[in-house]
């Protein structure tokens, strides 16, 4: 091989290692709402680890935007008035990205949490969180869901419509125990949700009435077979099951 071909075959080898790399090295950017300008609170290293979650009833989709479920470590700040025994965060109370009311909302507490505090001052506590949060990344493939169609309700005019299930029927799911956005959180007060393989919200779920020997966190981002009572929620379309029982699903 001539030198001058040698050393064009050298240079383009080298071009393509080094481009290789750069694209190996292109992260993707987790944001709090479908805004390239809103908060960023992390990256993922590539796509294929972002798991996708439904669109917020009260928020509208957005084109080439995705909504997925976040894992990480946040620095956040938490009202002092908001500390309650032993100083741990009282559920329901605000997890804010910055030292003042105004500051976007990350999170809602509850009683799982791994909230550990950092400082404590006057006004504002500064703590260390590891949760699960709703969080958007750009995507090219993404497209807004097309609206469901209206639908009239169909009733006899003698006949009053009940719900399917009674105080009495247990009801059985399969699905994915996940975390609630901050959003749904704040509409109904529920902290977690079960959802199909297609990310589909099943129902949202009370562990109140499960027996003490069920760890309910363990079966947190797990397969579940989830038996329980179910009854229509506040909101408009939201069913909640109350747990008795869980069980993985291998």
């Amino acid at each position: 091989m001539k030198p001058s071909r040698l050393l064009q075959s050298l240079a383009f080898l080298a071009l393509a290692g080094f481009c290789q790399a750069a694209s190996a090295q292109v992260s993707i950017n987790v944001h709090l709402e479908p805004n390239g300008k809103s908060t960023l609170i992390g990256k993922l290293d590539s796509r294929s680890l972002a798991v996708n979650a439904e669109w917020p009833k009260d928020q509208k989709p957005v084109s080439n935007w995705q909504p997925i479920y976040y894992r990480g470590e946040f620095l956040v700040y938490l009202d002092s008035y908001d500390l309650g025994k032993n100083n741990a965060p009282v559920p329901g109370s605000k997890y804010l990205l910055g030292p003042s009311k105004s500051a976007p909302v990350l999170a809602v507490a509850t009683d799982e949490d791994q909230a550990e505090i950092i400082t404590i001052d006057p006004r504002y506590c500064h703590i260390n969180l590891a949760t699960i949060v709703l969080g958007y990344i750009e995507d090219d493939a993404a497209t807004v869901p097309a609206p469901l169609p209206l639908r009239k309700p169909i009733a006899a005019p003698s006949q009053s419509i009940e719900f399917l299930s009674t105080d009495d029927a247990i009801n059985t799911f399969e699905g994915i125990l996940v975390s609630t956005t901050s959003f749904e959180s704040t509409r109904n007060g529920y902290r977690f949700k079960l959802i199909n393989t297609d990310n589909k919200t099943i129902a949202f779920v009370d562990p109140s009435s499960l027996p003490d020997y069920i760890i309910f966190t363990d079966y947190i981002n797990a397969k579940t077979i989830a038996t329980g009572k179910l009854k229509p929620g506040s909101k408009e379309g939201d069913l909640i099951l109350n747990l008795q029982s869980l069980k993985k699903k291998h």
